[in-house]
């Protein structure tokens, strides 16, 4: 890592500690760090966090530019600036868009599909169910948040969230389903794995940020879907990527070729078998489809098999995970077992803690993972002074004092003991002097990370006994 960002500690000790607390809990292996306990036997595979940055997909749908005449943020797929009135010898007669500074070649044929004004004879549009906020629009903007097709983005290799010329990024699908808020909305640091089937992992590519902006590509997305009256694969391939990094996530586009006979497969025949739901006969829908599509020229056929598509994406901040091999990553230790710091035992574990833990809890999160995110907010808000000690020098006397603050600072907020709270401090404190080269963003909850800090620090599960 290039720097050490004061702002990101606070994300790095709530990592630590919940990261941890995920990691720790690992069936019977040997113990990590100091006097191992009873050997264990081989455990079966476990949850391994992926290295770098991760992300769960919050929203996902058709881009719809607010003026398309005035330029379209896309990409230039194919390499040339296709015009209707004089098309290629391989390719289909269209016209491409204009960037939002005039460049030329922007590619979004679906977009003549989304703006088509062909009207039934009740006057509604016959593509009216790909508008923003119709049909088709509505069902695949559910399906990332209800987990019919939950999309999963890992940034490997960032150094700077500002300027980087070489990030390595992978999209995978997931059959485990965001966690949502009471106002539906995805909500940060839940933890996800990979789809077990790898068709549905793309290849790692490489990629690059520039004033904040995120572009990778070329990549093929392959996602399973499983969307009301639809169970089928969903393809993008040749895409490209770009998003703006934030704080906690990302918003963008993705752009890439959409086949036909794919989108027929998902929307086509499905919603004019069940209904007519989007308005469009199939018919009507194969004779746009023919003359409307943009890529992939067929010469035998005469015709184009694919459209270039844009889709906007957006995504919060999440613990990628993968199983192992089985081995297991090693238990909690037998009796004495820990860290190379002495842990005590079952601090929280007693009548008045677990009331106050109980009072924490929400609809969407544990009480321990609350106390977590409390513990990456005092040091900024509590405990500066004593931060700076550990920034500074990383001494035992300047872990000690950190690790006493965020303890009285949890407990402030909280009512739990200090002796529970102490696990939480100690954790935060110890990971703050020994991990923050392995912990800063982007590599928060990786296995590094996770590591670093069971190696360095006290075994926070069996600290709090909250396993």
């Amino acid at each position: 890592m290039k720097t050490q960002n004061a702002g990101a500690i606070p994300w790095m000790m709530a990592t630590a500690v919940l990261g941890v607390a995920l990691l720790s809990c690992a069936g019977d292996g040997p113990g990590v760090g100091g006097a191992p306990g009873t050997a264990g036997t081989t455990g079966e595979a476990v949850a391994q966090v992926l290295p770098g940055l991760g992300f769960v997909a919050s929203s996902f749908g058709f881009y719809y530019p607010d003026d398309s005449a005035a330029g379209i943020e896309g990409f230039n797929l194919d390499g040339r600036a296709s015009r209707s009135d004089s098309p290629g010898a391989d390719e289909c007669a269209h016209d491409d868009w204009t960037g939002p500074n005039q460049e030329p070649g922007i590619d979004y044929g679906f977009l003549t599909i989304i703006d088509n004004d062909a009207q039934r004879e009740d006057g509604k549009y016959v593509f009216g169910g790909f508008h923003e906020g119709q049909l088709v629009d509505g069902v695949i903007s559910g399906a990332v948040k209800n987990g019919s097709m939950t999309i999963l983005l890992r940034i490997a290799g960032l150094d700077d969230p500002q300027d980087d010329d070489d990030v390595r990024v992978q999209i995978y699908s997931s059959e485990d389903s965001p966690a949502l808020g009471t106002d539906n909305s995805v909500l940060l640091g839940a933890t996800l794995g990979i789809h077990p089937d790898s068709r549905f992992h793309s290849g790692e590519v490489q990629g690059s940020v520039v004033d904040g902006v995120l572009t990778a590509g070329p990549i093929d997305l392959l996602f399973p879907i499983d969307i009301m009256i639809v169970r089928d694969e969903l393809l993008i391939h040749d895409s490209w990527l770009r998003v703006e990094l934030l704080d906690d996530g990302f918003q963008g586009t993705v752009s890439g070729y959409w086949d036909v006979a794919n989108i027929r497969d998902i929307i086509g025949v499905p919603t004019t078998d069940n209904g007519n739901a989007a308005n469009f006969t199939i018919e009507q829908f194969d004779a746009a489809m023919a003359e409307l599509a943009d890529g992939d020229y067929d010469a035998v056929a005469g015709l184009c098999r694919s459209f270039s598509t844009m889709f906007r994406i957006a995504g919060v901040q999440a613990f990628i995970v993968s199983d192992s091999p089985p081995g297991g990553m090693g238990g909690n230790g037998g009796s004495g077992g820990g860290g190379v710091i002495p842990t005590p035992l079952d601090q929280c574990v007693n009548d008045a803690d677990q009331a106050a833990l109980d009072a924490l809890a929400t609809e969407e999160l544990s009480g321990p993972a609350i106390v977590g995110m409390i513990a990456g907010d005092c040091p900024l808000s509590a405990c500066t002074a004593e931060l700076g000690g550990v920034l500074s020098d990383g001494s035992e006397a300047a872990r000690n004092a950190l690790g006493d603050c965020i303890a009285s600072c949890i407990s402030d907020e909280t009512g739990l003991s200090t002796a529970c709270t102490g696990c939480y401090g100690s954790i935060a404190a110890c990971s703050t002097a020994f991990c923050i080269e392995p912990c800063l963003p982007p590599n928060s909850g990786s296995q590094e990370c996770a590591n670093c800090a069971l190696e360095n620090c006290i075994d926070v599960n069996a600290c709090t006994g909250l396993y």
